[in-house]
């Protein structure tokens, strides 16, 4: 058209941003965020079964002197001992992942 060329592409929106993009990675950075901190929770919650049980006393204080700490209800299953290291793995796993994805000198190119 009269050697007008167009720089900018045809899926450019609002001030040449994609915002599909955009959306697309807050979509991916918000589901990522949740699983990794989901792993963790329920690692450490797993691996919480079963442990002894603090009463707090009347000053609200968990180490103070009326506090006191029930025996321990009984040993922690095995199946949530194996699903609480699982989900540290997949948690580090994702850590790595990201690491990886984020540092340009692991990628080799």
């Amino acid at each position: 058209m009269n050697g007008i060329r167009h720089t900018a592409s045809a899926s450019a929106g609002w001030l040449g941003v994609d915002w599909g993009s955009i959306g697309l990675v807050f979509v991916v950075g918000l589901v990522a965020t949740l699983v990794i901190v989901g792993l963790y929770t329920a690692g450490i919650r797993l691996l919480a079964v079963g442990a002894p049980d603090i009463r707090v006393g009347a000053d609200g204080d968990p180490e103070g002197r009326d506090a006191v700490v029930s025996p321990r209800v009984g040993t922690r299953p095995v199946a949530a001992t194996i699903g609480g290291f699982a989900c540290f793995a997949g948690f580090a796993a994702a850590v790595l992942v990201g690491v990886y994805l984020v540092i340009p000198a692991f990628h080799g190119h």
